[in-house]
C-alpha cells in the first residue's frame, strides 16, 4: 500500500498548505496506509502534533523536512542584485541519530542559514556528519535536480547527486504524481536518470490539501495571502490514492513503473525505525 512521503500542513507550510496534520493522518488510515511522513518547508514545528495523531491511528510517523538547500547558506545580501538560488530538498529521519540530525539541521538553516527562508548547504550538513541516520529523496520540479535535468545540465546533475550520496544514508530519486506536461517532463528525465546510474526512485504526491476539490480554495489561499499567482504550479497537488496515483501517471509510464516507485515508497517507510 502506498506511502506518502511528500506533504505539507498549515503550521509548518504557512501560507502554502491548507492541509491539517488531522485530515492528514485520517486519510493515511482510512485509506490503509500504514505509514505517512510530515515534510514541510523549512519547518519541523507540527511533528509532536503529527506523531500524537499517527499513535491514535495506529500509523507510523516518518517526520521530515523539506528543506531550502543553496551553495552557501551564510551568503546574504540585501541588493536586488542578489541571486543565488534556492533549491528544494527533502529529507527523512530514519533512525533516532537521524531525528536528531534533522533537528539541527533545521534549527542551523533558521538561524545560521536565515535569509528571506530558512536555509542550508549540503557541505555543512556533510562536514558535520548530520547526514547519518537520513533518508533524502530530490524532491519536486523546485528541486536541483529537476532543475538541473530539464536545463540540460547533466554533469551537474550527477556531481550534485553524488554529493547527496556522500552525505546521507540513503538518495531516492523523485517523481511526482502530477499530470502536467512539465511535471511529466521531469518525470521522465528523473526517471531515466535513476535508471542510468542504478538508483530507486519512488512517487510522491507533494500534497498541499486534502483533495482535489480543494484546489480552487487552495489558489485563492495562496494567492491572497503572498499576492503572487500560482498557475498550474499546485497542480495535483493533494493526497491521492494509489489508484489515482495509476490514473495520474497511466499516459507518463507503464503499469509496472508505477507500481515499482509505489513499492519503493513502503520500502522507504518500512526502513524507518
Amino acid at each position: 500500500m502506498f506511502t506518502h512521503l511528500h506533504i505539507h500542513t498549515t503550521r509548518g507550510s504557512l501560507l502554502d498548505s491548507i492541509l491539517k496534520v488531522d485530515e492528514a493522518v485520517k486519510f493515511a488510515s482510512d485509506n490503509g496506509m500504514k505509514a505517512i511522513a510530515l515534510t514541510d518547508h523549512g519547518s519541523m514545528a507540527s511533528f509532536v502534533d503529527f506523531v500524537k495523531e499517527c499513535n491514535k491511528h495506529d500509523i507510523k510517523p516518518i517526520i521530515g523536512n523539506e528543506v531550502y538547500e543553496v551553495d552557501n547558506m551564510r551568503e546574504k545580501a540585501d541588493t536586488k542584485e542578489y541571486s543565488q538560488p534556492r533549491y528544494h530538498l527533502i529529507l527523512l529521519a530514519r533512525t533516532q541519530e537521524g531525528f536528531k540530525n534533522l533537528i539541527k539541521i533545521t534549527s542551523v538553516s533558521r538561524t545560521e542559514g536565515l535569509y528571506k527562508k530558512p536555509r542550508i548547504d549540503i557541505k555543512y550538513i556533510k562536514e558535520n556528519g548530520l547526514g547519518k541516520g537520513i533518508i533524502c529523496l530530490t524532491a519536486c520540479q523546485a528541486g536541483r535536480l529537476s532543475r538541473y535535468l530539464t536545463s540540460d545540465k547533466y554533469e551537474e546533475a550527477e556531481e550534485f547527486v553524488k554529493r547527496l550520496q556522500d552525505t546521507f544514508d540513503y538518495v531516492v530519486c523523485e517523481l511526482q504524481s502530477h499530470n502536467t506536461i512539465d511535471q511529466a517532463n521531469a518525470n521522465k528525465l528523473i526517471y531515466e536518470f535513476s535508471q542510468t546510474h542504478n538508483m530507486p526512485y519512488t512517487i510522491t504526491t507533494d500534497a498541499h490539501m486534502l483533495s482535489d476539490s480543494l484546489k480552487d480554495s487552495h489558489a485563492m489561499f495562496v494567492e491572497i495571502g503572498e499576492g503572487r499567482e500560482v498557475g498550474e504550479s499546485y497542480t495535483d497537488c493533494y493526497l491521492q490514492t494509489e489508484d489515482e496515483i495509476y490514473e495520474k501517471l497511466s499516459d507518463q509510464f507503464s503499469k509496472n513503473v508505477i507500481k515499482k516507485g509505489i513499492e519503493e515508497s513502503v520500502n522507504i517507510a518500512d526502513i524507518v525505525e
